[in-house]
């Protein structure tokens, strides 16, 4: 039975497809009318109300406003996590302009990329952020000369461009009354959200209102069951759409406070918590596994949480955190920050990545694929074939009206991820490039990312099945599987990078036996590499594009690298003379 959060969600879900008004800088003013005085943005040592937090939003609009920042505008932002970020975007909506959050971990050929295609006349930049900017800003050919602001809040990691301008003196005496509304309306763009890059240059998706106040009903009204009062509290970078749009989505549009930390860190992570009083939070990829392999504590449990909404959480830890930690609910789901398959787990089935949110619409579908050949399996007719509950299949989103893909700034990137006249002419479907399963009652389960999972053997291995079972190993923090190519064999492959917990040893007679008891034949890594540092994107998600171009060659790799060995029933390292038997087909796997 549906939940009276469910129905609650759904009645401003019909409301936002048809008055089409629900923009942030609506959003933002009818908040603050409403809810005054009430604690709004936590950080730090800070606490600025819905009505403060508005006004200071309206004095950077009249600011932008000024200077010549109008509808349509696109405005770059590079700056760490702070009250001055989420007031720069609202801000920017407000006057229907468009802004481009840049990663701030990018640099080099990546900042320089991701700066000219959003186009952007204009940034802001912090001014930690200084330095990252300053070394390609000769390169950013869209930015005026007199293009950059620097936000001073704090000391500025390298001198200030030639040109730039500081943006709190342009602040000084702007007018704190809510600026004219533009007119705007839902479906129009307020984001450029990029992509990791995990497999290539970012691609920037666009992100309108409607789908940034679509975020804040579907994870904040339904998954979160959010109300006045309550308070999320957000780890994550505010670049990354489940910062900008789940979180900071989910605390606004249901009148929560929303608090925000500089820099995601295990240690601090439950002293801010208690700190900030949070009763939600949002987590992302292996936030969750650091917060385990930290040392058990008597306040384990000295907390006010009592839901946590994200995604990217393994099975093998989720249970053992909630019982560790005492979180009553864990709202994992399935999205992408520019996808229209959306799944929510509403019912603590650990491992699930539970239903379609939407149940009035479900729009997903899961279609065979064969890893072998990387193409989908067709019929006579050739349309795409619906897999049977449990076989594992790519999940496909039908574009509809309700369920809209926007796509990237570019065509051509956009026409990559849909499929067209997949069951019948003309229908259109947005390519997850995910393996997903379903069971029989609808719920759906993570595989693999395609192009991870390889075939060896004559068979498929699921590199997210094999890092889950080697993550539960003891001294393991972490375990990066992935497929290489061996001369001389068909298909790919395993190997492991294996990132150790602190104090712990590679022990390779014990990881032999290990893998023997654990894993099927085929799923054995032949290789090993012992990293010393986790490979993670900014947002906690597991690098392999650079780790499977090093392979197991020695002259690429300075880390300890070891091969299976059969005869001894241990790892080996691999060096200069096993990498040539390898290739000479001496040594095989």
């Amino acid at each position: 039975m549906a939940s009276l959060d469910y129905y609650r969600f759904l009645l401003r879900y019909i409301a936002l497809l048809v008055f089409k008004r629900n923009t942030l800088g609506r959003t933002l003013e009818a908040a603050a009318a409403r809810f005054g005085d009430a604690p709004f943005v936590l950080f730090e040592q800070e606490r600025h109300s819905f009505a403060e937090f508005n006004r200071r939003v309206n004095r950077r609009a009249h600011a932008f406003h000024a200077a010549g920042v109008g509808k349509g505008a696109v405005v770059a932002l590079m700056m760490e996590n702070r009250p001055e970020y989420l007031e720069t975007v609202t801000a920017l909506g407000k006057l229907g302009a468009l802004c481009a959050a840049i990663n701030t971990q990018l640099r080099g050929p990546a900042l320089v990329h991701s700066f000219n295609l959003s186009e952007a006349q204009r940034a802001i930049v912090g001014a930690e952020c200084l330095d990252a900017v300053g070394e390609v800003l000769p390169q950013l050919t869209s930015l005026r000369p007199e293009g950059v602001w620097v936000d001073t809040r704090w000391p500025a990691a390298a001198p200030a461009p030639a040109g730039s301008a500081d943006l709190n003196a342009l602040l000084a005496g702007a007018p704190s009354a809510n600026p004219p509304d533009p007119g705007i309306q839902s479906r129009q763009p307020l984001l450029y959200i990029y992509t990791s890059g995990t497999t290539g240059l970012p691609k920037a998706a666009r992100i309108s209102h409607y789908r940034w106040y679509a975020a804040g009903l579907g994870m904040g009204t339904y998954g979160l069951g959010l109300h006045p009062g309550d308070i999320l509290y957000c780890p994550l970078p505010l670049y990354h759409s489940n910062g900008i749009l789940i979180a900071f989505g989910s605390a606004l549009v249901n009148g929560a406070a929303f608090a925000i930390t500089r820099h995601f860190s295990a240690s601090r992570f439950w002293e801010e918590v208690r700190a900030f009083r949070a009763t939600t939070a949002v987590y992302i990829g292996e936030i969750l596994r650091y917060l385990m392999n930290g040392p058990a504590t008597p306040r384990d449990r000295d907390h006010a949480l009592t839901r946590m909404l994200g995604n990217g959480l393994r099975p093998d830890i989720w249970e053992p955190f909630r019982q560790r930690f005492g979180v009553r609910h864990i709202r994992e789901f399935y999205a992408s920050t520019e996808g229209n398959a959306v799944t929510l787990n509403m019912n603590d089935m650990a491992g699930s990545l539970g239903t379609c949110i939407l149940k009035t619409s479900d729009n997903l579908v899961l279609v065979r694929y064969d890893v072998a050949e990387d193409a989908y399996v067709r019929d006579a007719l050739g349309h795409l074939q619906r897999c049977a509950p449990g076989e594992p299949g790519e999940l496909l989103g039908e574009v509809t009206a309700l369920t809209p893909f926007y796509g990237y700034k570019g065509r051509e990137e956009t026409e990559k991820r849909l499929v067209r006249n997949a069951f019948r002419q003309g229908d259109v479907y947005f390519r997850t490039g995910d393996l997903l399963r379903q069971d029989e009652r609808g719920n759906y389960f993570f595989v693999d990312r395609i192009g991870d999972t390889f075939r060896w053997k004559g068979e498929n291995v699921s590199t997210s099945e094999v890092q889950e079972i080697l993550a539960t190993l003891p001294g393991v923090a972490f375990a990066n599987v992935f497929g290489v190519q061996v001369p001389g064999t068909e298909g790919r492959v395993g190997m492991v990078a294996l990132t150790l917990e602190d104090g712990a040893r590679f022990e390779p007679e014990a990881f032999y036996r290990a893998t023997e008891e654990k894993l099927a034949p085929y799923m054995r890594p032949a290789f090993a590499r012992i990293l010393a540092h986790a490979e993670l994107t900014a947002t906690f998600k597991l690098r392999k594009l650079d780790l499977q171009r090093a392979g197991y060659d020695p002259r690429k790799v300075t880390d300890a690298l070891y091969y299976r060995n059969a005869d001894r029933a241990t790892y080996t390292p691999l060096d200069a003379e096993a990498y040539a038997g390898i290739g000479a087909g001496t040594i095989r796997f």
